[in-house]
């Protein structure tokens, strides 16, 4: 009698602080400032495009970006950035682990990648090798939050019980670049990425709601 009412009092407890912590959200201070990343710098000119919308549907973010970039040399680079203000209601960022397959895409090759930034610090995120039958092209992504970069999923889950916790806001961005593998030079494409990240990660950071 006593363990049973040990157990529902516990049970009662749980669903009363999950209940709390579920309504009881912080909101952000600010949102993110897309126009913060310039269209052109350091010889690089983009322009906005925009996805298919049930891709807008799919995701639930509450604002994205999509920018087709070219260089002088012709090579495109293709930056996308999607923002949840919360995801505590089932708005959860998708994996392009899972998301790929469904768009005709085949994950040939994924790792970690160290990416050397131009203040000389390395900053780990996810590669990815992506294919269609005419089609080869090399992914680049992270998720940021308050916490800082992130690569896996189930540390994005561990961030956001932290957060809720602490009563921080849970937003979160995820930020990926997709560039083509010109002739099968790999190397040249993480070339080419590495320079454009390098360019473009500091007004990328400082566009998002985020002191990290």
């Amino acid at each position: 009698m006593k363990a049973a009412l040990i157990s529902s009092l516990l049970i009662l407890i749980g669903g009363l602080a999950g209940n709390f912590f579920r309504y009881a959200r912080q909101a952000p201070d600010r949102l993110p400032v897309f126009d913060k990343i310039p269209y052109e710098l350091a010889g690089y000119y983009g322009r906005e495009k925009r996805l298919a919308e049930f891709n807008y549907v799919i995701l639930q973010a509450d604002t994205t970006t999509l920018r087709l970039y070219r260089n002088s040399a012709g090579n495109y680079y293709w930056l996308f950035i999607a923002y949840f203000e919360s995801q505590e209601y089932g708005s959860q960022m998708h994996s392009p682990r899972h998301c790929l397959p469904g768009g005709g895409w085949r994950i040939q090759k994924q790792q970690p990648f160290e990416l050397k930034l131009a203040d000389g610090k390395v900053k780990t995120i996810n590669r990815l090798v992506i294919t269609q039958p005419n089609s080869r092209q090399v992914m680049y992504y992270w998720y940021q939050t308050r916490g800082g970069a992130l690569i896996d999923e189930f540390d994005v889950k561990v961030d956001l019980a932290v957060n809720s916790l602490m009563l921080r806001p849970t937003d979160a961005a995820f930020i990926r670049l997709t560039v083509p593998v010109l002739n099968d030079d790999f190397a040249a494409a993480d070339a080419r990425a590495v320079a454009f990240l390098r360019r473009f990660h500091d007004p990328i950071l400082e566009s998002l709601p985020f002191d990290n």
